[in-house]
């Protein structure tokens, strides 16, 4: 890991998965400020918690790795965010994302100045038009550097708030699925090629770059100059909840290290089929991500 790297933030929703009979932790957010901080990526994570008990069940996990707390607030009055997830023979899951929640309403935190090296955030805790917005546009006048990860949930989003969240961004990250979505909304001119498409979708947002997830079929990266695509890795799907913020973490602990296009999406694909293969968006013991990066390691000639 580059020492030099300072903390970032991540800001957003840290909430509850509730499939009936099983409920976990979850919130894109919430999966990336964990997988990074497993990882040894330095960074604050920013949200907010209901006083109940599916809040204090997300703070005392957060304590039990060992994860600073200090600015996941309580909230007296919220829930902490629930989302219902059943199975979707076509989609996978199907999501019912409950409104009003926790983390609609995070607060400025206390310990994060200006500058803020990096900033990761998505697009679902800036639904309603409050708090955690406003919060946000602080966050993001204070950022150097900016990656967005959206989550294009109906009815949580409009053309309007989306082109406020990603205009000017570093990087957009979005699967297919949204990416094709973007392009009809917005009436983008049709392309021929992936590539086409998300040099299309990144010039009309003004970003630096779009990294894209496939699922199956992979993923791709595109700075409008230089363009790589990437196979997903074989392996054995329990469920695929939480890949692409496992896909995240692993691009961002191989780009702080000073990674090459190719190897860092090479990275995000081997965390993110790592997550596949075991039940839920986020791993149970560190064990998981010390096998994972002893790997890295011997493949980078120091183990």
């Amino acid at each position: 890991m580059n020492a030099d790297v300072p903390p970032g933030v991540v800001f957003g929703e840290c909430l509850v998965d509730d499939f009936g009979a099983v409920q976990r932790l979850g919130g894109a957010p919430f999966n990336v400020a964990q997988h990074l901080h497993a990882l040894g990526v330095a960074s604050v994570f920013v949200s907010r918690v209901g006083r109940d008990a599916s809040g204090q069940h997300i703070l005392q996990h957060m304590r039990d790795w060992g994860m600073p707390t200090n600015e996941v607030t309580v909230d007296a009055l919220l829930p902490t965010g629930r989302v219902r997830v059943t199975a979707d023979a076509r989609q996978g899951h199907h999501f019912e994302i409950l409104p009003h929640q926790a983390y609609d309403a995070i607060g400025m935190p206390s310990s994060v100045i200006a500058p803020i090296p990096w900033l990761y955030h998505g697009s679902l805790a800036l639904r309603e038009d409050g708090p955690s917005r406003a919060t946000w546009r602080q966050l993001r006048a204070r950022a150097q550097w900016r990656f967005v990860d959206i989550n294009l949930r109906d009815p949580w989003w409009n053309p309007e708030l989306l082109t406020e969240i990603i205009r000017g961004s570093s990087i957009l990250k979005c699967n297919m699925e949204e990416l094709e979505q973007i392009i009809r909304t917005y009436e983008l001119p049709p392309a021929s090629t992936l590539r086409e498409a998300m040099q299309i979708v990144a010039g009309h947002f003004h970003v630096q770059a779009v990294l894209l997830t496939r699922g199956a079929a992979g993923a791709a990266y595109g700075d409008g100059t230089n363009f790589y695509e990437a196979e997903a890795l074989p392996t054995v799907v329990q469920d695929t909840v939480g890949a692409g913020d496992a896909f995240v973490a692993g691009w961002f602990w191989s780009l702080f290290r000073g990674d090459a296009v190719a190897r860092r999406l090479q990275r995000a694909g081997e965390l993110a089929a790592a997550i596949c293969a075991i039940s839920g968006a986020i791993p149970d013991q560190p064990a998981f991500y010390r096998a994972i990066m002893a790997r890295w390691a011997k493949e980078a000639g120091f183990g």
